[in-house]
């Protein structure tokens, strides 16, 4: 679902810009004012999981995949302003070192993974639990947002789309819709299975993650290695074109590519590996450390800023 440079024209692509730097900004503030080491430990390896699982393209219909995006499943784990963070950050790497989503279209990008993804999920959890917090309630809340996060981002994305004169906005939002009704349903039963997890061992974390320095470590490690575990199953992941791309081929108009900058492994592929599938599994390994050691160092430097305020 990443958008990429020149797919946008200016007039829609810098105020997207402008609103998610604003709402980011805000997400970080509000993570600062309540960041603890359990939580640096957990919002990390949660970006790297994110990164990892994002590689997994899996088959959905006709020609086309779909892939996980992460962002309920971050706000059901985190909390909505911790995941705006960590889906922000996950977005920055991709763009910046797999060219995977543009600079310029950076800010859509995070307008629909960072933001809608992540507040769409957490609201209708949250609504769902408080209704009736047993265990299969939060099962099945996780999947709903999930599904409901993936259509409502995709959805963001056909309108952004629409508003560079891309597509009809109508048949856009019927075929982005039609397809990530299919592609929300692996997005939710992958959220399901990672809340399924977190139920069973630390139950608590779901609650107040930041409370308990311990037990989000706990969590932190079996999240590592399901990421790692993931890097290398980005091998078999489908090479079929994701739902936004196969939707702008059937009814996109022409656009002039661009390169903004050169990332270093473009289409998650290390270069100097000779063999493509290795290449593309230590790309994402790479990029699994990346993700995860960028966002422990923004929240180390943002709790010493607050450590130095508090002073």
């Amino acid at each position: 679902m990443h958008i990429p440079d020149g797919m946008l024209e200016a007039r829609t692509w810098i105020p997207a810009w402008l609103a998610s730097a604003g709402l980011i900004a805000w997400a970080l503030r509000r993570v600062r004012q309540t960041l603890a080491e359990g939580g640096i430990v957990l919002m990390a390896v949660m970006a790297a999981l994110v990164f990892t699982l994002q590689m997994l393209n899996f088959p959905v219909a006709g020609g086309t995949s779909g892939h996980f995006s992460g962002g309920a499943a971050a706000a059901i784990v985190l909390g909505l302003w911790p995941a705006m963070a960590v889906m922000a950050a996950v977005v920055v790497v991709q763009a910046v070192f797999f060219a995977d989503g543009g600079i310029t279209a950076l800010g859509a990008n995070m307008l629909t993974l960072a933001v809608v993804g992540p507040a769409i999920g957490a609201a209708i959890y949250r609504a769902a639990v408080r209704v009736r917090p047993t265990r299969r309630m939060k099962l099945a809340a996780s999947f709903a947002s999930a599904w409901a996060a993936t259509m409502c981002a995709a959805l963001a994305a056909g309108v952004l789309l629409w508003l560079s004169g891309r597509v009809p906005l109508g048949p856009a939002l019927v075929a982005m819709g039609g397809w990530h009704t299919l592609i929300g349903v692996g997005e939710g039963a992958i959220t399901a299975g990672l809340i399924g997890y977190l139920l069973a061992v630390r139950p608590d974390l779901l609650a107040a993650n930041e409370r308990d320095p311990a037990a989000a470590r706990t969590v932190a490690a079996g999240f590592a290695v399901i990421a790692l575990l993931g890097a290398v199953l980005s091998l078999f992941a489908s090479a079929e074109p994701d739902g936004l791309e196969y939707v702008y081929q059937q009814l996109g108009s022409a656009f002039e590519p661009v390169s903004v900058i050169a990332s270093p492994m473009p289409d998650y592929v290390l270069p100097g590996v000779s063999n493509t599938a290795l290449a593309g599994v230590l790309a994402g390994i790479v990029g699994t450390i990346v993700a995860g050691a960028l966002v422990s160092a923004l929240l180390a430097a943002l709790r010493g800023r607050a450590t130095k305020d508090a002073e």
